[in-house]
């Protein structure tokens, strides 16, 4: 297997060397790189792959006829951008991938494991774990027991029936409505909502009222909670907006952008 791009790679095999080497990625270049040294100095052969690249490449080196396997490390940021870079990366054949992921975004990787390219790990928390996984993944044995895997995979379907639900419910409220809603999810205050849309204290807690009613929220924290919740399964388009933080003006006040519809 080619080693990583300079720079970036740890215990990467010389040119011509037939090791496996096991590529370590990670949306954290800066954790894959110190997972993949902590590795290589237990003795493990890995390389740490780009994250953003990690499809492309092994697309590169399909011909080769090498299984590629892959330990992906992830702290649950970014989820669905993490979930489709897999899941481009497993269409393209052999590959096997190890996802070390908290137990509470596990739920986010069921739909990739229907198959068995895709193992989810989520109590390697060490060094000595993360050496055991890695030396299981190459050898070919499976890190899920089959029923977890049947569990995992059934509670990632029903987020989805439950998150479409939820989609439906927020293409009811106005786009006032979301705008309120979104900069809620944001951490901003009915006092800065207010500012930010120059309206009134009482026209966001009315915006509040009537979204809160929409979705069937008995409190405002429901509501955020449940714009969150599209997010938590997955999925494979954004059809709401993304909770973010409202940008800065030059002047340095928050500027308002509108949602994505």
């Amino acid at each position: 297997m080619d080693g990583p791009p300079s720079g970036t790679g740890a215990g990467a095999a010389p040119p011509g060397d037939d090791r496996v080497v096991t590529w370590i990625v990670s949306p954290h270049l800066l954790v894959a790189q110190a997972v993949a040294a902590a590795l290589t100095s237990a003795g493990a052969a890995v390389a740490v792959r780009p994250w953003e690249t990690v499809a492309r490449d092994a697309w590169e080196g399909r011909d080769a006829g090498t299984t590629r396997y892959v330990v992906a490390i992830f702290d649950g940021e970014d989820s669905l951008t993490v979930v489709e870079e897999i899941s481009r990366l497993v269409a393209v054949g052999d590959v096997r991938v190890a996802v070390v992921a908290p137990g509470q975004t596990a739920i986010w990787w069921g739909g990739l494991l229907e198959g068995g390219a895709v193992d989810v790990v989520t109590g390697a928390n060490s060094i000595s774990q993360l050496m055991e996984v890695v030396e299981r993944l190459t050898t070919g044995d499976l890190l899920m027991d089959p029923a977890k895997r049947l569990a995992l995979r059934a509670a990632w379907v029903q987020a989805l029936d439950s998150r479409r639900v939820l989609i439906a419910l927020m293409r009811t409220l106005s786009p006032q409505q979301m705008r309120v809603l979104e900069l809620l999810a944001s951490g901003r205050r009915v006092v800065e909502v207010a500012a930010l849309m120059d309206v009134s204290v009482g026209t966001v807690r009315s915006h509040v009222k009537a979204l809160r009613a929409k979705l069937g929220a008995r409190t405002q924290l429901e509501a955020v909670a449940m714009l969150r919740q599209v997010y938590d399964a997955g999925g494979t388009a954004d059809l709401v907006p993304r909770p973010r933080e409202a940008p800065l003006a030059p002047q340095g006040r928050p500027r308002v952008t509108a949602p994505h519809r």
